[in-house]
């Protein structure tokens, strides 16, 4: 199974208003069935991506719920073709990186948390508390665990690097594919 290459480089860009559409698909991936939603155009930002956990139907319900005033049109060719430079198909290089375009809508605390969390290395792992100083937080960090709970983005805004300092294993997907993420990116 594929999963996203190594080498991807993330550019955060701030979503100021929700869009009118978004395009959206299902992928099979190596850690689970995927919802991908990406803007209207060409080289259409990715706005949301989902892991589904019941069924495709239920993941486009969170989709509608969470972009209540955006038309979800289904495109699988395009969400396809988008993926196909995404994923790895033999491991990718430095010399061959992918920048991705992912579009997040959030307030500015929450965008800086975000780009923090783009900024992290593959394999590496940071508690809230390092997250929050990271961005010149320190006492934010309630807020900031918050943040990090409210993105919609998975793993392309990799929350999933972020864990307790008592060595609780939340995650909105659930602890053991938290695991099995972090045990794959520390293998890479």
């Amino acid at each position: 199974m594929m999963w996203f290459n190594r080498n991807l480089r993330v550019s955060l860009i701030p979503l100021l208003s929700p869009p009118k559409i978004v395009k959206y698909g299902f992928v099979d991936a190596q850690f689970g069935r995927l919802l991908i939603g990406m803007l209207n155009q060409d080289q259409g930002a990715i706005c949301f991506l989902y892991f589904v956990q019941k069924s495709d139907e239920e993941a486009l319900r969170k989709a509608h719920q969470h972009w209540p005033k955006t038309d979800l049109i289904p495109d699988d060719v395009q969400i396809q073709k988008r993926c196909h430079k995404l994923f790895e198909a033999g491991g990718g290089d430095k010399e061959n990186a992918v920048v991705l375009e992912v579009a997040a809508r959030g307030t500015d605390f929450q965008l800086d948390v975000w780009n923090a969390l783009v900024r992290m290395e593959m394999g590496s792992t940071s508690t809230y508390g390092q997250l929050a100083q990271s961005i010149g937080r320190p006492k934010a960090v309630r807020a900031v665990a918050s943040a990090v709970a409210s993105n919609e983005v998975s793993v392309l805004i990799p929350c999933h690097r972020i864990i307790s300092k008592n060595g609780d294993v939340k995650y909105h997907w659930g602890a053991q594919l938290k695991r099995d993420l972090l045990s794959y990116e520390a293998s890479k």
